[in-house]
C-alpha cells in the first residue's frame, strides 16, 4: 500500500510528516529532493529580499517578506512657504556674493556693465524659478532636473544627468564655498600665512558637520537656513551700511555710476560676457533648490512658486545692493586686484572690528549655503537610486530620522574628494555641462506644451518666458567656446557627457549579464523541482504554500 505524505514548504526546506510506516524509507530521494529545494528557495528568498521585487498586485506580496518590510517610507510635508522662501535664499546667498565680483568686473570692464550683468542674472534666475515651478507642481516628486528628465528623454539621458549632476556640478560648487570658508576661518584664527592643508582640513570638516545635521531631519536643517538666512539680511545690511559710511564721509567712488564713465572700457568680446554671467550665476546656483524636495512642501502647488519667487527676490535684491556697496567703496582695480572684497569692506569702513564682523557674516552664509544644498541635492541622489539608475544601495529613507542617510553620506565623501582639486578652476569647468541640462530642461516644458496639452498644470509660465529661457540658456553653453582663455575648460567639462555614457554602457552591460544568469538560474531551479515532485509523489499536485512560491518566481 501506498503510504501518504504531506510536504510543507518553509525557509529551511521540507518538512516531512508521514501518516504511517517508516521514516527510513526512500530516505536516499528525500535527502536528494530538500538539497535542491533549498537551493531553490535560498534563489527566492534572494530574489526577493536584496532585489525589492514589486509584484503585480499590491495585495499579493511574498509570503517570505513581512508586512514592515513591504511598505515603504515616504518623506513628510512639513516645509511651509516661510521655510521654503528662506531655504532658497539660505542655499543662494553665501560665498558666491564675496568670490564672484571680481571674476565679473574683470570680463566684464565696466563698473556699469557689471552692475546691468548683475541685475540681468537676477531676473534670468527669478523667470527660471518660475518655470521650473511649473514642472515641479506637474510631476510633484522630489530629485530636480532628474525626474522631468527621466520621464520625458529616458533612462540614458537621466543617468547622464545625474552623473554630471552628482560626481561635478553639485559637489564642486559647493566645495568651492567650503574652501573659501576656510580660507576666512584660518586668516581669522591664524593669519593669512596659513598653508592651504590647514584650509581643507577645516573645510572637510565643516561638510561632515553639516551631513550630520542633515541626516538629524529636514526640520532641523530648515529652521538652521531660516535662522542663517536672518543672520545673512544683517550681513548684507552691514555691507551696504559700509558703503554708505564711506559715502557719508566724501571718500566714495562716485564716479562708478557717472554716465558715460561707468560704462568705458566695456568689453567688446561676446565670449567675455557669457564667463561674467558664470561667474555671476554662480552665485545664484541654488535657485532650484525647492526642485529637489517637492515631496516634502506643504501644497506644492503653493509653497513650490511662491516660496521660489520670495526667495530669488530677496537674493536678487541683495546681490544688486551689495555690489552697489562694493562700487561705493573701491575703484573697479580694486575689486579686480583682491581676493578677500569681504574683509576689505569691513576693514575700509570700520577698521579691524568691522573686518571681523564681516568675516563672520561670510562664514556664516557659507554655512547655510551648504547645509541647505546638503539637504537638496541628497533628495536627488536618493530619487536617482530609487529608480535604479544609480545604485540601490544608497537609497533609502532611515525610519529613525526620517532622511537618506545612505544618500547623504554619498554626497558627503564625494565632495570631500574635491578638496583634492584646485578650486580656482571647478566655476568655469562645471558651469557649461549645468546650463547645457538646463537648457534641456526647459525644452521638457516647450515639449510637454507641445505633446500634452491636456496634462493638469496647477501653475503655469506664459508660453514665450519658456523660450526665452530656452534661447538664452543655450546661448550660455556656446558664448565659452568663443574665448580662447575658457575655450579648453569648457571642452574638458562636456568631456563629462561621454564619459558617462561610457559608465552607462558598462552598468547596461552587467545588468543584462546578471539578468541572463539570474533567469537561467530560474529555468534550472523550476526543473529540478518539477522532477523531484515528479519522482517523490508521481503526481503534479502541489502543496498551496510552494505554488505561491512558483508563481512568484514567474512574476519576475
Amino acid at each position: 500500500m501506498r503510504r501518504s505524505r504531506d510536504f510543507h514548504f518553509t525557509k529551511r526546506g521540507i518538512r516531512e510528516s508521514r501518516k504511517s510506516g517508516s521514516r527510513t524509507a526512500d530516505m536516499g530521494l528525500k535527502q536528494w529532493y530538500q538539497r535542491r529545494v533549498r537551493g531553490f528557495v535560498a534563489q527566492i528568498e534572494s530574489c526577493f529580499v536584496c532585489c525589492k521585487m514589486e509584484f503585480e498586485s499590491d495585495s499579493e506580496k511574498s509570503p517570505l517578506l513581512s508586512k514592515q518590510e513591504c511598505e515603504p517610507v515616504k518623506l513628510k510635508r512639513t516645509v511651509g512657504v516661510l521655510s521654503a522662501s528662506a531655504v532658497v535664499f539660505g542655499t543662494c546667498v553665501g560665498a558666491g556674493i564675496f568670490i564672484s565680483p571680481r571674476g565679473v568686473y574683470e570680463k566684464a570692464g565696466s563698473p556699469g556693465a557689471g552692475l546691468l550683468i548683475w541685475g540681468l542674472t537676477g531676473v534670468i534666475a527669478t523667470l527660471c524659478t518660475l518655470a521650473y515651478a511649473e514642472l515641479g507642481t506637474m510631476m510633484p516628486q522630489s530629485g530636480g532636473e532628474f525626474v522631468y528628465i527621466h520621464r520625458v528623454y529616458g533612462d540614458f539621458v537621466a543617468f547622464t544627468f545625474s552623473f554630471c549632476n552628482t560626481l561635478l556640478i553639485k559637489p564642486a560648487s559647493l566645495v568651492v564655498v567650503a574652501v573659501v570658508f576656510g580660507d576666512y576661518f584660518c586668516n581669522m584664527v591664524w593669519g593669512p600665512a596659513t598653508n592651504d592643508i590647514m584650509v581643507k582640513l577645516v573645510a572637510a570638516a565643516l561638510i561632515v558637520t553639516l551631513g550630520i545635521v542633515n541626516i538629524v531631519g529636514v526640520n532641523v536643517i530648515a529652521k538652521v537656513c531660516t535662522v542663517v538666512s536672518v543672520l545673512k539680511l544683517g550681513v548684507v545690511g552691514f555691507l551696504i551700511a559700509c558703503g554708505s559710511a564711506i559715502v557719508i564721509r566724501g571718500q566714495g567712488e562716485i564716479s562708478n555710476f557717472q554716465l558715460p564713465f561707468s560704462f568705458e572700457g566695456s568689453s567688446t568680446n561676446p565670449a567675455d560676457y557669457g564667463l561674467a554671467f558664470y561667474y555671476c550665476l554662480f552665485t545664484f546656483q541654488s535657485w532650484n533648490s525647492l526642485n529637489y524636495m517637492t515631496e516634502e512642501l506643504k501644497t506644492p502647488e503653493k509653497t513650490l512658486p511662491i516660496g521660489g519667487f520670495v526667495g530669488l527676490l530677496g537674493v536678487s535684491l541683495s546681490y544688486f545692493l551689495c555690489n552697489v556697496a562694493y562700487l561705493m567703496m573701491f575703484t573697479l582695480p580694486q575689486i579686480v586686484d583682491t581676493n578677500t572684497i569681504a574683509m576689505d569692506s569691513g576693514f575700509v569702513a570700520f577698521g579691524k572690528p568691522g573686518e571681523i564682523i564681516m568675516t563672520l557674516g561670510l562664514m556664516v552664509s557659507c554655512l547655510g549655503c551648504i547645509g541647505g544644498a546638503i539637504c537638496c541635492i541628497s533628495r536627488n541622489i536618493q530619487s536617482t537610486a530609487e529608480t535604479g539608475i544609480f545604485p540601490s544601495f544608497i537609497s533609502g529613507i532611515n525610519k529613525t530620522f526620517q532622511t537618506p542617510i545612505k544618500a547623504i553620506i554619498t554626497l558627503v565623501i564625494t565632495m570631500c574628494s574635491y578638496l583634492l582639486v584646485d578650486a580656482n578652476v571647478l566655476i568655469p569647468f562645471m558651469s557649461t555641462v549645468e546650463w547645457l541640462f538646463y537648457c534641456l530642461t526647459f525644452s521638457i516644458i516647450l515639449y510637454l506644451r507641445y505633446k500634452e496639452p491636456g496634462w493638469k498644470r496647477p501653475f503655469k509660465v506664459p508660453l514665450f518666458i519658456t523660450i526665452m529661457l530656452f534661447i538664452i540658456t543655450g546661448t550660455f553653453v556656446v558664448l565659452p567656446l568663443f574665448s580662447e582663455e575658457s575655450r579648453m575648460t569648457t571642452l574638458l567639462g562636456l568631456c563629462w557627457l561621454p564619459l558617462a555614457a561610457l559608465v552607462y554602457g558598462i552598468r547596461h552591460l552587467i545588468t543584462r549579464y546578471c539578468y541572463k544568469k539570474l533567469k537561467g538560474s530560474k529555468t534550472s531551479s523550476q526543473t529540478s523541482i518539477d522532477s523531484g515532485y515528479s519522482e517523490v509523489e508521481g503526481t503534479d499536485d502541489r502543496d498551496p504554500d510552494c505554488k505561491s512560491i512558483s508563481d512568484d518566481l514567474d512574476r519576475i
